[in-house]
């Protein structure tokens, strides 16, 4: 019965697209039924699809071909748990991104594969949950009396935050003297090198670099993610820094305070995935266009 309940679910997907696997959705459908009332299937789908699954295995391993050929209805019935077992996955992924604008639900920090594919960041609409911070520390460009104000959450291996950096970039140009930009560095764990690039950025702030610093390691993000400590050692010599200083920066605790302190901000404000903006309070998650972004801007 297993096979055929596998048939009828593929053929019956498939038949949405093809007119042509109707036919076959039908069969596997009647195949089911009868099994279902304990009589045997008079389609011979289900004898079918034994052969064509033992002449498959057939051209790697005749052994395990005489495996598949004596033991079908096992080895369907482990394929048919596998998919529903994807099959919840995948559908768990869809409603955590409906709901909380990420596969992994409320808890994770980074973007996933239906961000890419959308292009979406926030939910389908404003993101929710989310508490702009109170605090205007960290990397600060602009006057502080700024009639506007922009503060973003972004991870420097994060390649949406890198991608939103051109927006950032001109908005900064365009109202000069009118925007108050703030970054805070919040490091993704599970990229690798991500907390070291953060502190690297800090401890150049120290040195009046933060910015060199900072536009070098977005545009050399997959070397230092995968070079670590000695490519961002290579970066932070090139953006002119004194290196004697810059290592006791990096060892020492009040750089990494600071650090942590950005972190804890992020974790206040219900951060989910980076870039995280917030224009005048107002929320923007991921990179977006321009226009998104002066929406929300004093005109």
């Amino acid at each position: 019965m297993i096979p055929c309940i596998i048939a009828l679910i593929v053929f019956a997907v498939m038949s949405i697209f093809s007119a042509g696997h109707r036919k076959l959705a039908l069969e596997a459908f009647r195949c089911v039924l009868r099994k279902a009332t304990l009589r045997p299937c008079e389609t011979g789908m289900d004898e079918r699809m034994r052969a064509e699954a033992v002449a498959h295995v057939l051209r790697y391993s005749p052994h395990a071909a005489r495996v598949v050929n004596r033991h079908f209805e096992a080895v369907s019935a482990i394929f048919f748990i596998i998919s529903m077992a994807s099959f919840a996955y995948s559908a768990l992924s869809v409603y955590n991104f409906y709901y909380y604008g990420n596969c992994e639900g409320p808890t994770a920090t980074t973007a996933c594969f239906l961000n890419t594919v959308t292009g979406d960041y926030g939910r389908f609409s404003e993101p929710r949950d989310l508490i702009a911070p109170s605090e205007l520390d960290g990397l600060v460009l602009g006057p502080p009396n700024a009639r506007d104000t922009i503060v973003e959450f972004g991870c420097f291996t994060c390649p949406y935050t890198r991608d939103a950096e051109p927006v950032v970039s001109r908005l900064l140009a365009e109202r000069n003297g009118s925007l108050l930009y703030v970054f805070k560095p919040f490091p993704l764990p599970n990229h690798n090198a991500s907390y070291d690039m953060a502190l690297a950025v800090l401890c150049a702030n120290r040195q009046g670099k933060a910015w060199e610093l900072r536009e070098s390691l977005f545009r050399n993000q997959k070397a230092c993610a995968s070079g670590g400590l000695p490519a961002i050692e290579s970066l932070a010599s090139g953006a002119g820094m004194e290196m004697g200083s810059f290592w006791s920066c990096m060892a020492g605790n009040e750089s990494r305070t600071e650090l942590e302190r950005y972190i804890q901000q992020g974790k206040d404000s219900h951060i989910y995935a980076t870039p995280t903006f917030f224009v005048n309070g107002k929320p923007i998650v991921g990179p977006k266009p321009i226009e998104e972004f002066e929406s929300k801007l004093t005109n």
